[in-house]
């Protein structure tokens, strides 16, 4: 008998198919080691390195940030 991981049981990830287009997306990209590099760069930012980094997170991972 072979053991699978969690992460390879469909049952494990029944909670998909209810996921809005938006948590759908936020819930691969939040295990993203590099998404998340960034992200905290530019929760560390002040000033200009704020603007610039928010606009790699535009230009990189697709994102909008409110005004």
């Amino acid at each position: 008998m072979v053991l699978q991981s969690a992460w390879q049981s469909s049952e494990a990830y029944a909670f998909v198919d209810t996921l809005s287009p938006a948590q759908f997306a936020w819930e691969w990209l939040r295990r993203n080691k590099a998404y998340r590099q960034d992200f905290a760069k530019l929760c560390a930012a002040d000033g200009a390195d704020e603007e610039t980094l928010a606009a790699l997170m535009r230009a990189r991972w697709g994102l909008r940030f409110p005004d």
